[in-house]
C-alpha cells in the first residue's frame, strides 16, 4: 500500500501554505529552479493536491491541469484560484521572483482544469493532459514504495512529454522511511535514463522540517532526437 501525505487536504493546506513562507525547507530553491524554465503554452501538475499557484509564481504558463488523487485538494485549488487572493506563503514567493500581483491574477486564470486520478498506480494516461510541454510533481514520487516503483512510476509519467518537453520537481524525503522510497542519486539518473529525458539538475538540500530532513530537486528535458 503506498503510504500518504501526513496530514488530510485542509490541515495540510493550512500548516504549509497559509500566511507563513516556511524560509529553509526547499520552497526558495524549487522556486528558483522553476524559473530556469522558459515560457511553455501547456503544464500538468501531476498530485497536485492544492499548492499549484505557490509553483506557478515561479512560471510562464498559458494553460495548467492539475492532477491528484484526492478530489478535497483538488477542490480547495479550484475555489483558491477562482478567489485570486494570494496568501501570505505566496506574496512572498512572488516578492522572491519579483512578480506582482497580476502575475499571480495571470496564473490562477491559468487553471485549466482538474483531474483525479492516482497517478502512482499503472493505467492509461490521458495524452490531451500528459502531453504537456512541462510536467511537475511536488512530493507525489516521494510517496513510492521503493526504487523499482519510483522509476517506473517516472518512466510511466513521461511517456507522452514532447521533443524539447520539460520536466521538473521535487520530494521530500522522510525521516520515517517506512514504506517509502530511499531516494538515492543514482535512482533518479536511472529514472531520467528510462524516461528518455536528459537530467540538467539534481540536488538533495537539507531542510529544517524534522519531519522530511532532506528535499530532492532536479529539472530535466526531452532532447532532439
Amino acid at each position: 500500500m503506498t503510504p500518504r501525505t501526513v496530514l488530510g487536504a485542509a490541515p495540510y493546506w493550512n500548516t504549509y501554505y497559509s500566511d507563513t513562507f516556511h524560509f529553509g525547507q526547499g520552497t526558495e530553491h524549487i522556486l528558483d529552479l522553476l524559473s530556469q524554465i522558459p515560457p511553455v503554452r501547456s503544464w500538468t501538475d501531476l498530485g497536485a493536491g492544492s499548492e499549484s499557484l505557490l509553483w506557478a509564481t515561479a512560471l510562464d504558463t498559458d494553460r495548467l491541469i492539475a492532477v491528484d488523487a484526492d478530489p478535497d485538494r483538488l477542490t480547495t485549488l479550484t475555489e483558491f484560484a477562482r478567489a485570486g487572493r494570494p496568501r501570505g506563503v505566496h506574496q512572498v514567493a512572488l516578492a522572491l521572483r519579483g512578480q506582482d500581483l497580476e502575475h499571480f491574477t495571470d496564473r490562477c486564470r491559468s487553471l485549466a482544469a482538474t483531474l483525479v486520478t492516482d497517478c502512482l498506480q499503472p493505467g492509461p494516461l490521458q495524452p490531451q493532459v500528459f502531453g504537456a510541454d512541462l510536467l511537475t510533481q511536488f512530493g507525489l514520487l516521494g510517496l513510492c514504495r521503493d526504487a523499482r516503483h519510483f522509476i517506473d512510476v517516472f518512466s510511466h509519467l513521461h511517456t507522452h512529454l514532447p521533443e524539447n518537453g520539460w520536466a521538473a520537481g521535487a520530494n521530500w524525503a522522510a525521516a520515517d522511511l517506512a514504506g517509502r522510497v530511499h531516494l538515492t542519486h543514482e535512482i533518479y539518473r536511472n529514472a531520467a535514463h528510462r524516461a528518455g529525458l536528459r537530467l540538467l539538475h539534481l540536488d538533495r538540500i537539507p531542510s529544517t522540517d524534522p519531519q522530511f530532513p532532506l528535499v530532492w530537486t532536479y529539472l530535466a528535458r526531452r532532447m532532439p532526437r
